[in-house]
């Protein structure tokens, strides 16, 4: 097992973290989805100062928004040192390979900027629909408040790197963490991009 340590240098933005909770909702979406994983996060590189950003959507995070330093609620960027240290679980990283062009990072620029402060889903409903397939499956894309792979999903169609609803590609809603983990059978990337296998980084 590596340890974050180890992978900080590589961090960069698009790179995907997971996460394996011990609670009620993390165990229920876990045994839905058939996957080790319960919740998805974001690396966002910033190099001045030079610091590992994760970028989520969380009920709770003991890490404090890296913007404005409360504990939230929701859409938040942490410290990835400080969100790592804090989680009591295990979290995988995978590495994502590809030319992070100024375009694609002036658009997810945007989308943060569009997503600053929404919610957490509050409807348990929409998570499970994300997680069951099946025609019970289908949620409408709604962007007012969010789950974890919702704002991963939509981030990565904003960036160029998955299809978007209008294309071919899903809604943000149907992402599961799954998805995004090598249980999920492989995303469907454009731009010749991959997605590296997961570094176990804490186990827990």
């Amino acid at each position: 097992m590596a340890i974050y340590d180890d992978v900080r240098e590589r961090l960069d933005t698009g790179d995907i973290v997971l996460f394996s909770g011990k609670g009620l909702i993390s165990m229920g979406l876990k045994i839905g989805a058939l996957c080790t994983w319960s919740h998805v996060a974001m690396v966002v590189r910033v190099k001045q100062p030079d610091v590992a950003l994760l970028y989520q959507a969380t009920p709770v995070c003991k890490a404090k928004d890296f913007v404005d330093g409360n504990l939230k609620n929701g859409v938040q960027i942490n410290v990835m040192s400080e969100a790592v240290k804090a989680y009591n679980g295990t979290i995988a990283v995978r590495h994502l390979s590809v030319d992070r062009t100024p375009g694609m990072l002036d658009a997810l620029s945007r989308f943060r900027q569009e997503m600053k402060d929404r919610p957490y889903e509050a409807h348990i409903i929409q998570m499970v629909k994300a997680v069951w397939d099946g025609p019970m499956g289908h949620v409408e894309e709604d962007l007012s408040s969010l789950f974890c792979s919702e704002l991963v999903g939509e981030a990565y169609q904003r960036m160029g790197l998955l299809p978007d609803n209008e294309c071919g590609g899903k809604p943000c809603t149907e992402y599961t963490p799954k998805n995004f983990s090598t249980e999920g059978g492989g995303l469907d990337l454009l731009l010749g991009a991959t997605l590296g296998e997961e570094i176990v980084i804490k186990e827990g």
